[in-house]
């Protein structure tokens, strides 16, 4: 017990030693003003952002129209505007292939990349080979770069 009594003492005594060099609170109108935060990271800015794909669902048979049916959490979708406005950005697909990473530019629409800068959060891939597909969906800003790290994947196979 007394081995516990003197712990206690000595962490005590360690916290006060630390709290020892704060300038009292009555003393901060001599300092100079504290720095302004810096900015948070992008990531940060949208903590409980997130893309689903809503249609086709994991694992799903389809024919060889494929509707994607898109839903966002935390993030305004509106139109493509050529400008990175954190919290606000469209949708873009990718069909069988790697999506852009962090921090470049979504290519233009292609076969397999597609922005949906309407706002709109439906996407229709027509005449899809029949076999196993996945689908990528990222959500881009104004600007077309992927706000990072907001992405969701569904596989799903197309029978003829």
């Amino acid at each position: 017990m007394r081995y516990s009594l003197a712990v206690t003492v000595l962490a005590l005594a360690a916290a006060a030693a630390c709290e020892g060099g704060k300038t009292p609170a009555a003393d901060t109108s001599k300092a100079a003003p504290a720095p302004a935060p810096a900015a948070a990271p992008a990531a940060a800015a949208t903590p409980s952002a997130a893309v689903k794909i809503i249609s086709p669902a994991e694992g799903a048979t389809t024919g060889t129209d494929v509707t994607v049916v898109l839903s966002a959490e935390g993030v305004k979708i509106a139109k493509a505007d050529g400008k990175k406005v954190e919290g606000i950005g469209h949708y873009h697909l990718f069909l069988d292939t790697i999506p852009t990473p962090e921090g470049a530019p979504i290519p233009p629409t292609t076969k397999k990349i597609v922005h949906i800068g309407t706002g709109d959060s439906t996407y229709t891939f027509k005449g899809l080979t029949p076999g196993e597909h996945q689908i990528i969906a990222v959500i881009g800003y104004g600007d077309h770069s992927p706000m990072p790290a907001i992405r969701d994947t569904v596989k799903f196979v197309v029978k003829p």
